[in-house]
């Protein structure tokens, strides 16, 4: 009887030891995989906290911008007369020549535009469109094309005349108070 009770013993003891091996073995297993889901979390947490950071900024720079935009003052045209003269002052100031002219007209918001094809002197030209910029009215270069005046075949007849180009430009400019 007592050595029914050893092997007893001993086989319950050996299988206690066999579960004990076999559950820290599977606790073993679960606790790598809960460590790479808490990795790849971690990891998650840290790209959405950038992420989060970058909107943040970029929110701040806009809500900058729409301020600025806001203090934004534009100068109105009191007509398109007073548009067109003001441009065509700072063309013929610069010594630009005029070759053609044509008034697009006032569309429904307010805007005037104006297209213009000039020859000159290339760096006159370039203070015409600095020009632009300060005048008392706010104008806006719709398009700019620029061209050299004389074809390469052709040498100049004035040397002058070598760093001539021509420009076909359209100006818009908000035009009277059209509310």
């Amino acid at each position: 009887m007592k050595d029914n009770k050893v092997k007893i013993l001993g086989t319950l003891f050996f299988l206690f030891c066999l579960l004990f091996i076999g559950g820290s073995w599977h606790l073993g297993s679960l606790l790598r995989a809960l460590q790479e889901e808490f990795d790849d979390l971690e990891q998650r947490r840290v790209d959405l906290s950038g992420s989060t950071r970058s909107l943040m900024q970029q929110k701040a720079t806009f809500t900058s911008a729409f301020k600025d935009l806001e203090h934004y003052h534009i100068n109105v045209a009191p007509s398109d007369m007073a548009f067109y003269s003001d441009v065509q002052q700072v063309v013929q100031s610069n010594g630009i020549e005029i070759l053609s002219t044509r008034q697009q007209g006032t569309d429904k918001e307010g805007r005037s535009s104006i297209v213009l094809a000039l020859r000159g002197d290339y760096y006159a030209m370039m203070q015409v469109l600095a020009d632009w910029r300060n005048l008392s009215t706010t104008v806006r270069v719709a398009s700019l094309s620029l061209s050299s005046h004389s074809m390469p075949s052709e040498p100049a007849a004035n040397p002058a005349e070598q760093n001539w180009i021509q420009a076909d430009v359209t100006l818009e400019a908000v035009i009277g108070l059209q509310r």
